[in-house]
């Protein structure tokens, strides 16, 4: 099971997913091709992948699969493991696990922003103890037994910059990157800017020098590990850092190609609202497919009101007069301009205009 979602702009690719969700950022390279075949090999059982039987699905090659085995995976519990941030020694194992997660390829620069602390990251660990193999059951006394090693079961990275989520802010919060972003950075003395580099705090977290909204580029779980609620925990985890230490921004979100029902799940069941759907967003394997854009509100951040509206105007209704109001909200928001428009009042000539999406 995983969950993926994809997007960032239609010229950007980006993805997310359940037991393996991800979302990548501008990173992100052209979409991967074949692996070498290996016919006694496990493949990849991520819910990203648009065909399970395509011979595009990467084996499983992350070292957590030759250190721990199902039955191993099954008896540790999300309170057995830590949570910490990357570290450049995580490199190889990020990049084997986000090869079986997702079908497309990052190229270096996400992987060393992941790392270094440039993105704000989490990583679920579990180091196997060394007296393992003296307890009943265990395993069969492979390496991780011996040499206890620290497995890489689960990984989260989220940015908040500009350049991730400039193209959504008018679906996530109805007004534009310059608007929301820019007026709290001119208030403290900075500017908006796409190319803008957040300041990082010594744990790799980002600080409050970023913009208003929070963007989910990678979320994925080992394959043996799935269905045990790390994914939902990791989440949690992220959602609770924007809360406690970001109040400036406004709402967590995500692309996530329409297919993939373990991510909608998933983040519907964690109070992702779906706000948008973008037709023909991704190009996966040789074909198109559609995005939905979910988000989730917090201090005191909430959806453009037109999105509001719509969801008024449909509550009752059947699905087929709900589509139609969904499908004609905007004459009617284009007529009550008009109206609003005609009825208000000539300002002086020389009094100063304000724009209507402003703060």
């Amino acid at each position: 099971q995983a969950v993926f979602g994809l997007g960032h702009g239609r010229d950007k690719l980006q993805c997310c997913g359940v037991g393996a969700m991800a979302i990548l950022g501008s990173e992100v390279m052209e979409t991967s091709g074949a692996s070498d075949p290996v016919s006694d090999q496990p493949k990849s059982t991520s819910s990203a992948m648009p065909d399970l039987l395509s011979p595009n699905v990467p084996p499983l090659k992350a070292q957590v699969h030759q250190r721990l085995s199902v039955a191993e995976c099954q008896r540790i519990s999300l309170s057995d493991l830590e949570f910490r941030p990357l570290r450049h020694e995580d490199y190889a194992e990020m990049v084997a696990l986000h090869t079986e997660w997702f079908p497309v390829s990052y190229d270096e620069g996400f992987y060393n922003k992941s790392v270094s602390g440039e993105l704000f990251s989490m990583v679920a660990t579990h180091r196997s103890q060394p007296d393992a193999r003296s307890v009943v059951g265990w395993g069969d006394g492979g390496s991780a037994g011996s040499c206890g090693e620290e497995n890489l079961l689960g990984i989260i990275t989220m940015s908040t910059s500009c350049e991730h989520h400039c193209d959504d802010m008018p679906t996530v919060l109805g007004a534009d990157c310059a608007t929301v972003c820019g007026s709290r950075r001119i208030s403290r003395g900075g500017a908006c800017s796409s190319n803008a580099t957040p300041d990082t705090a010594e744990d790799g977290s980002v600080s409050s020098q970023s913009g208003c909204l929070a963007y989910i580029l990678t979320l994925g779980v080992a394959d043996n590990y799935r269905r045990r609620g790390l994914a939902s925990e990791l989440l949690r985890r992220a959602v609770s850092y924007l809360t406690d230490e970001m109040p400036h921004v406004q709402a967590i979100y995500l692309h996530v190609v329409t297919y993939n029902k373990a991510a909608i799940h998933l983040y519907e069941s964690m109070k992702f609202l779906r706000v948008g759907h973008f037709p023909s967003f991704y190009y996966l394997h040789g074909q198109q497919y559609d995005s939905f854009l979910y988000a989730h509100y917090l201090n005191s951040g909430r959806p453009p009101w037109k999105w509001r509206l719509r969801n008024i105007l449909g509550l009752g209704l059947p699905s087929g007069w709900r589509d139609w109001v969904f499908s004609n909200v905007n004459v009617l928001c284009a007529w009550g301009a008009i109206w609003r428009d005609n009825s208000l009042p000539e300002k002086p000539l020389g009094q100063h205009q304000q724009l209507s999406e402003g703060p």
